[in-house]
């Protein structure tokens, strides 16, 4: 509910989640990952700097996620971990099972 939602500092979604709870689409700590298309934060759409054909993507949420948090505990720079945290996904979905960047 987007009284949980604003409670963090960042809520990451997949598309489908987002779509299945529009109570908190006015909600502006929302980061959405859209697969190949690559990440949508505050209306900016993040493409995926290496998009290529996706072999599996298991294990991709879980990167983005972890990988975001490393990004952004080192630079309290929204765009940036972003960013970083679609390079690392695209690895890991371009692998058959669960592989880790």
């Amino acid at each position: 509910t987007k009284d949980i939602v604003d409670s963090f500092t960042f809520v990451k979604l997949n598309e489908k989640e987002y779509h299945n709870n529009p109570d908190v689409h006015a909600c502006n700590n929302i980061i959405t990952t859209l697969g190949e298309k690559g990440a949508r934060f505050d209306g900016v759409i993040y493409e995926s700097p290496k998009p290529q054909e996706t072999i599996d993507v298991s294990g991709a949420g879980d990167t983005f996620t972890a990988s975001f948090i490393v990004a952004y505990y080192k630079t309290s720079d929204i765009e940036e971990s972003i960013i970083y945290a679609n390079n690392k996904s695209a690895i890991v979905v371009s692998k058959r099972g669960v592989a880790t960047p």
